[in-house]
């Protein structure tokens, strides 16, 4: 399938006539919640190429969602399919317990180390990026002796127990959990846009997360002597790409450091080039003693993700934490060519130029539409967020919701669901330029349109 710039990309109003085919045998067959509102499924997709998809109906969409964030370098990358399908013809399977290990989890291992931290210099696969987070959680803990994980509001770190426990999205999502799962203290992460917490020194909001652990968490909740270590996604993803402020990462080190902590870094969506770096914490002086990783590892093709850690910490925690798929070796061999693709492509650069462009226009669309409250990003990821008041930044999910249906029947695809009171803009990092333009030049519309049936109301 070749896909050419000029060619329409809606047929028919989505969803067409086969989708909702689709969509209704499944409601039948599919377990309702796991996959969201199955009623209300927008389209199905047949294919995928680079930066577009294809739906069941001959529609097309401009890919703004990478495969929630998996499909870093594109959709089905060429050079990703030939090395998975060789090695797959070689090896299939190979689990590690039986056969030993195989060629491609040792070089794999060698090439996601070449590109981590000096410090880190051990790494455990896994298949999952929620497997990863309760394996580095599982690590830190045994390797400390202590039973605490200082965590922070708002950040996701999978579906499961463990996952939700540390991981603070929603309150509805996690509501049975809360309950049975202990072992975590919480603290909120610094959104400039929407911390609750003033810093008593008068600093900005990364200095107040940091404060709050001080003078309360740690003063009246746990001593330090009983924390392992901190996990913190370096850019919160799924609630909204909410960059912190330049402070607060070496604010933590430094805490960590002070009291014998571990620093562990969830690089689950923000890796892999997203930020306009390997890895997003660079974008700040902080180097994390832990990183879990996922997604964009293998291009989108296979399942897989690791912890890389320092071996101190790794020899002492003595975990047994891997499973039958972790670090199968096409997957293996799909990580190796994933890497070698975005540093030999320039990707970073790239992404940081197109980022640079989109965050500007999205600051002139603020000043527009009164719908906007802020917008924010960090390399090719970016976030559009929707007020119902900028004066008391309500969040406006019906004007999420507006938008994205607009954008769907004009050709744009990004991730959208029931907690979505924003936009979040997170195409492949080697997207063509004019596509990327394309794409929002048809957001853009959407919040034009949506803006202007907000005012006409009032």
């Amino acid at each position: 399938m070749a896909f050419c710039k000029s060619v329409e990309l809606i047929r028919t109003t989505p969803p067409g006539p086969e989708s909702r085919r689709l969509a209704e045998l499944e409601t039948k067959v599919l377990a309702h919640g796991a996959y969201g509102d199955l009623a209300d499924r927008y389209f199905i997709a047949a294919r995928t190429e680079g930066s577009l998809i294809e739906d069941v109906d001959g529609n097309r969409y401009i890919d703004f969602g990478a495969g929630w964030g998996t499909n870093n370098i594109g959709n089905c990358h060429p050079e990703i399919l030939e090395v998975v399908n060789a090695t797959l013809r070689e090896q299939g399977v190979v689990c590690w317990t039986a056969a030993g290990n195989s060629p491609q989890r040792i070089a794999a291992a060698e090439k996601l180390l070449s590109v981590c931290p000096r410090r880190t210099d051990r790494v455990v696969f896994l298949t999952t990026g929620t497997e990863a987070d309760e394996a580095a959680l599982r690590i830190m803990r045994r390797a400390s002796g202590r039973p605490i994980v200082l965590t922070f509001y708002g950040q996701y770190h999978g579906l499961s127990y463990t996952g939700q426990a540390v991981g603070t999205l929603e309150a509805k999502m996690r509501a049975d959990v809360m309950p049975l799962v202990g072992g975590y203290v919480y603290a909120p992460y610094p959104n400039p846009y929407r911390s609750p917490l003033k810093s008593s020194s008068g600093g900005g909001a990364g200095r107040a997360t940091i404060e709050y652990i001080e003078e309360v968490l740690l003063a009246h909740e746990v001593p330090a002597e009983l924390v392992a270590g901190v996990m913190v996604e370096p850019v919160i993803g799924e609630g909204g790409i909410a960059v912190p402020p330049d402070d607060f990462l070496p604010g933590l080190r430094e805490l960590c450091d002070r009291h014998g902590w571990y620093l562990c870094i969830d690089e689950v969506l923000s890796g892999f080039g997203r930020c306009g770096r390997m890895w997003a914490y660079e974008n700040w002086d902080v180097e994390p003693d832990l990183i879990v990783v996922g997604k964009g590892i293998s291009g989108g093709v296979m399942p897989i993700a690791a912890v890389v850690a320092r071996s101190d910490i790794t020899e002492r925690a003595d975990a047994f934490v891997s499973s039958t798929y972790s670090g199968q070796p096409a997957a293996c061999a799909a990580a190796i060519k994933t890497i070698e693709i975005l540093q030999r492509d320039h990707l970073f650069d790239y992404a940081n130029e197109l980022g640079a462009h989109a965050l500007d226009r999205l600051r002139a669309m603020k000043e527009k539409y009164g719908i906007i409250g802020d917008v924010r990003g960090k390399g090719l990821w970016l976030a559009v967020e929707f007020v119902t008041d900028r004066g008391t930044r309500g969040k406006d999910h019906k004007a999420a919701a507006d938008v994205h249906a607009l954008a769907i029947r004009n050709g744009l695809y990004y991730i959208h669901d029931q907690i979505s009171w924003f936009v979040r803009i997170q195409p492949p990092i080697n997207i063509p330029r004019d596509l990327f333009v394309q794409g929002l030049d048809i957001l853009e519309a959407a919040i034009a349109e949506v803006d202007r049936g907000r005012r006409a109301a009032r």
